[in-house]
């Protein structure tokens, strides 16, 4: 009787633990099926996300020289850079070969125009690296154009690399230049705004790292060619560098242009390689990898 109750006891322990090895593989299972889920929902979060981006961006704009790179809003585009004009191979030979003579060379070099700098304001933009445009339609109203120009330009203090203390400076530069042609005033504790793009827990906005800017928008009370213009400033910093994203749009641009949507998408795209600085001639240092959103 003894031994047959021992051997009750035993299976009883037995089934027990067969019990509790299915009742945990089944939980496992359940984890396991969680956790395949909530991949499954952040894969298509990331895919709704880039599919959002494609539609209402342009494909990537890089400037070689400084590992600048950006996607504009769908209907801008690209203004050319200047092309410099290759030197005359025989005039070089006459040349004497001196470093005296070379210096004298550089320092008599003409500046070959950029056309891509505004004709609508006497504003020169320092440090301009990209620049595009794009015809808007405008809210109509009595005597008024029906549709307007957009501009987007992007702007370093990659040229300031061999003046460190005017680099430092750049942006805070750049704000009094404009402010003073514009004839308006920015008040650095009510108009400045930190401000993060995309907006909102990356979690929900699949999975982008967010880009910091400080921003100010200011618009004239003065028309501009012929219409009222709204000036973005987007000011980013990474280590020593410095990038200025510039929105200039007409102040009543209609809301079929879709720019209150694609701008936010655009300034998420900033990517810089590295946080050094160095001559635009020079290109990114080898091994300096680009951070930001794409």
């Amino acid at each position: 009787m003894r031994q047959n109750g021992l051997e009750v006891r035993a299976t009883r322990r037995s089934r027990d633990c067969i019990c509790a090895l299915a009742l945990g593989a089944l939980l496992l299972a359940g984890c396991g099926a969680e956790a395949y889920e909530s991949r499954l929902d952040n894969t298509r979060k990331m895919f709704a996300h880039m599919e959002l981006v494609n539609q209402n961006l342009q494909g990537t704009w890089s400037d070689p020289e400084t590992g600048v790179r950006l996607r504009a809003p769908l209907q801008f585009v690209m203004l050319p850079p200047p092309v410099k004009a290759e030197p005359d191979p025989a005039a070089q030979k006459a040349k004497p070969a001196s470093g005296e003579a070379m210096e004298e060379e550089e320092e008599g070099e003409e500046e070959t125009p950029d056309d891509r700098q505004p004709d609508y304001i006497n504003l020169g933009l320092p440090g301009l690296r990209g620049a595009f445009r794009a015809p808007v339609k405008m809210v109509v109203e009595k005597n008024a154009p029906t549709e307007g120009e957009a501009f987007l330009y992007v702007l370093t203090n990659h040229d300031l690399a061999d003046k460190p203390e005017e680099a430092k400076e750049f942006e805070q530069e750049f704000i009094k230049v404009l402010t003073e042609t514009l004839h308006v005033s920015v008040d650095v504790d009510k108009d400045w705004r930190e401000e993060k793009f995309p907006l909102g827990d990356p979690a929900t906005n699949g999975f982008v790292r967010p880009v910091k800017y400080r921003n100010v928008t200011v618009t004239p009370t003065e028309d501009i060619a012929g219409y009222s213009r709204q000036f973005s400033v987007y000011m980013y910093q990474q280590g020593d560098i410095q990038v200025i994203v510039l929105f200039v749009l007409p102040a009543d641009t209609d809301a079929s242009e879709n720019l209150t949507k694609r701008v936010p998408l655009c300034l998420e795209t900033l990517a810089v390689t590295g946080d050094k600085l160095y001559l635009p001639r020079s290109g990114p240092p080898a091994g300096a990898a680009a951070q930001g959103a794409f």
